[in-house]
């Protein structure tokens, strides 16, 4: 745990070592001052006044340092706090950008957002509120171990062996619950998502209501979030009491064995000295007892905030990909995929197999394929979201994995399904593609894309807000947005999936041709199931089950009738129904 704690706060790791630093010295005088005080009170039940006046006087001295450690500790404890929060969100983001963008799936983007927003606030009251007070009942008994050895070996070695004892029992009540607390907030975190959608998606819910199901999804979640809730609760509550009856019997057994000793001393041999070392023994016991009791009460605290300093454990352990540091030489700006084979996850059979696949420099290539077939995976090993399991993937005659990221991120302009327009101006996601983009630049891309009349429109033109996700703006209109952006940027490589999906008839138009006259300056890449947008392609691939089924161009692939030609006919169909749909409505 601490050792998570000092990486998550990296450079500001020394005020958490000088915090740890204080609590042990606070514990050991807190341990002393109570072994001094019992070591006085023996001494005035004996009547041996000797030394006393050097006793007291160091039972001041620590109860002085005791009170003002306490307030250092404090004060350090809120400093880690703070530090946490100020430092350790911004570590984290830092670490998460290295990753590959394959890693952000919908799991992983909920469960950063759950750690940042309530995992940090958790996390940074622990040193103040939890490890001062657990150090401090950890360190104390063994100080009481080693103060119960000179009044009774047998009692010393009793209570030490008891210590390794109590660690194990709490280990294991903490694992017990362990798993549950993980499936809780994991139910956390996708109740929060479920909330966050049911507001996002009303206008959804709204238009499918008619059987009042719109809160089927959330109410399943705060559902399995209550039954998670108390399976842990009930784990828990018997976690603490296993803790509560196996300290209470190891207690009553040293108890029992102090007595003992006492009773088994004869009556006429029975002197002052030995009931005083007794009473002094039992007062060093309560304390022991007490600490560990103390420690206990705090487990489940702490497993709570381990449970989160894990999840945050799991982030660092996810590495960046590997990249090269030397800037590479292009031959050109051709794609090239050998014998690829890649898959989501290893347990089950990969997307792709056995893909061999070459996109010459300046030509412009088309996708095609069911669903699944991997389509947009091939797009997006080219960009390096993934690692390929086998084969190599070539830009510019160069692996992949030897460019630093700058440089082949520099290579390609992308158009993917889940683009995203910033809460801004349209100028401001436009210099997303290019910084220093100017307006007029701006304006051509804007005016190719379709947009031209739009801005003529608007007021502010540029300086125009497109809102939150680009909620101003219709779908059409933010589509064609990240199609001037992806264009602004002016890289050699352009790849596009499903470009045109949510723009009508004339703007599909408008961006085939663009496309064409795009060929021969960019090498493109573009995966659509419109017929117009990949008809003029130098080459078009199908695709089936993560397989190249066939390859040519439109012409040679008609000829053969498969699976290309099988495409085509369903597009005819699917038009020639638009059209027998529009003229219905004109006749009606």
């Amino acid at each position: 745990m601490f050792k998570t704690f000092s990486k998550l706060l990296g450079n500001d790791c020394y005020i958490f070592n000088r915090y740890l630093v204080f609590t042990a010295v606070y514990a050991v005088l807190c341990g002393l001052s109570m072994v001094l005080l019992a070591v006085l009170l023996a001494k005035v039940l004996q009547s041996a006044y000797s030394y006393i006046e050097i006793f007291l006087l160091l039972i001041i001295i620590c109860i002085t340092m005791c009170w003002w450690l306490r307030r250092v500790v404090e004060q350090q404890g809120i400093k880690v706090g703070i530090a946490v929060l100020a430092g350790a969100r911004l570590r984290l983001g830092e670490h998460v950008a290295t990753l590959p963008v394959g890693w952000f799936n919908q799991q992983n983007k909920t469960q950063f957002n759950h750690i940042v927003n309530q995992g940090m606030m958790s996390i940074a009251q622990l040193p103040a509120h939890v490890f001062t007070p657990l150090l401090t009942s950890l360190i104390t008994p063994v100080v009481m171990v080693i103060a119960l050895f000179f009044y009774s070996p047998q009692l010393g070695l009793m209570s030490l062996l008891a210590l390794p004892i109590f660690g194990v029992v709490f280990y294991l009540t903490v694992k017990i619950s362990s798993y549950t607390d993980a499936s809780y907030q994991h139910n956390f975190a996708s109740t929060s998502q479920r909330i966050v959608e049911f507001a996002q998606a009303q206008s959804i819910f709204r238009a499918f209501n008619g059987e009042g199901t719109s809160r089927r999804f959330l109410d399943q979640a705060f559902d399995t979030q209550r039954q998670s809730a108390f399976k842990l609760i009930v784990l828990s509550s018997c976690a603490a009491v296993l803790n509560t009856w196996v300290i209470q019997i190891i207690f009553a057994g040293l108890l029992l064995l102090a007595l003992m000793a006492l009773v088994l001393i004869p009556s006429d041999q029975l002197m002052l000295a030995d009931v005083i070392s007794v009473v002094i023994i039992l007062l060093l016991l309560c304390r022991f007892i007490e600490a560990v009791t103390e420690v206990a009460s705090y487990s489940e605290v702490l497993r709570g905030g381990a449970a989160q300093l894990a999840s945050i454990e799991a982030i660092f352990d996810q590495h960046a990909l590997a990249e090269g540091v030397k800037t590479q030489r292009l031959v050109d700006h051709s794609i090239c995929f050998k014998e690829v084979y890649f898959s989501y996850d290893r347990t089950l059979p990969p997307v792709l197999e056995g893909i061999n696949l070459n996109i010459a420099s300046g030509s412009m290539t088309a996708l095609i394929g069911a669903s699944g077939a991997g389509k947009s995976t091939i797009a997006q090993l080219v960009a390096r979201f993934y690692d390929v399991d086998q084969g190599q993937v070539l830009v510019g005659g160069i692996d992949v994995k030897q460019f630093p990221s700058a440089q082949l991120s520099s290579q390609m302009s992308q158009i993917f399904q889940d683009n995203y327009l910033f809460a801004g101006s349209i100028a401001d996601n436009m210099r997303i593609g290019r910084a220093d983009a100017t307006e007029t630049e701006m304006l051509h891309v804007l005016t190719q894309v379709g947009l031209g009349d739009l801005l003529a429109q608007l007021p502010e033109g540029l300086n125009s807000m497109v809102g939150e996700g680009g909620g101003r703006l219709s779908g059409g209109e933010r589509q064609r947005m990240t199609i001037a952006r992806a264009l602004i940027k002016d890289a050699p490589i352009l790849l596009i999936d499903e470009a045109t999906a949510a723009l009508d008839t004339e703007n599909q138009a408008m961006i085939s041709d663009l496309l064409q006259q795009l060929r021969g300056q960019k090498t493109i890449l573009v995966i659509a199931h419109q017929l117009s947008t990949i008809v003029n392609a130098d080459q078009i691939v199908v695709l089936k089950n993560g397989q190249i089924t066939e390859q040519g161009t439109a012409t040679e692939l008609s000829q053969i009738k498969g699976d290309y030609w099988h495409f085509v006919q369903q597009s005819h169909q699917l038009q020639g129904w638009h059209i027998g749909a529009l003229a219905a409505e004109g006749s009606s």
